[in-house]
């Protein structure tokens, strides 16, 4: 009796080892850098200058976007690869993404007429940063059916903050 109750533990563990358990070698979540300050205006010396700011979140999207197309570059379609390098360049990806993304949510609007386009900003990059966090867990995880959730929404979160940016300030 125990060694059928033994037997079946293992197979057990077998079985979660095969389906969407976290792995040892995976790597943890990069620390971002330290952001770069952004130049003052020489009308009013000591404010960020309106447009380093808009330049900077607009710069910002446009490599969150070049992040994601060097991404589909190495992987073109929404299969989980089980190329070996896949995960740590998924985590990479990621890593890149959600320091960039913070980092623009981070930059506070230097003027009120600035704070409601930089929030519609926000609201987009929000959704990409918690996006892109579930999608590298679905990664870390070997969750397949996450990461196909990941895979068929990430287009659009990056589509939503490059319309916010673009938009007219």
């Amino acid at each position: 009796m125990r060694l059928g109750a033994a037997a079946a533990a293992a197979a057990l563990a077998i079985g979660a080892a095969a389906c969407g358990t976290p792995d040892a070698n995976f790597p943890a979540e990069t620390v971002c850098p330290s952001p770069q300050a952004l130049p003052t205006s020489r009308a009013a010396p000591g404010t960020v200058s309106q447009q380093a700011f808009v330049g900077r979140i607009r710069a910002g999207v446009r490599e969150l976007a070049q992040a994601r197309e060097e991404l589909r570059g190495s992987y073109p379609d929404d299969t989980f690869y089980r190329r070996d390098a896949f995960r740590p360049d998924f985590a990479a990806y990621a890593d890149r993404t959600l320091c960039l993304a913070r980092e623009l949510r981070a930059l506070a609007a230097p003027t009120e007429r600035l704070a409601a386009w930089k929030a519609n900003v926000d609201t987009a990059l929000d959704a990409l940063i918690a996006h892109t966090a579930a999608g590298r867990e679905a990664v870390r995880t070997r969750n397949v059916s996450e990461y196909r959730e990941w895979y068929r929404e990430a287009d659009a979160k990056i589509d939503a903050a490059e319309a916010a940016a673009n938009a007219s300030p």
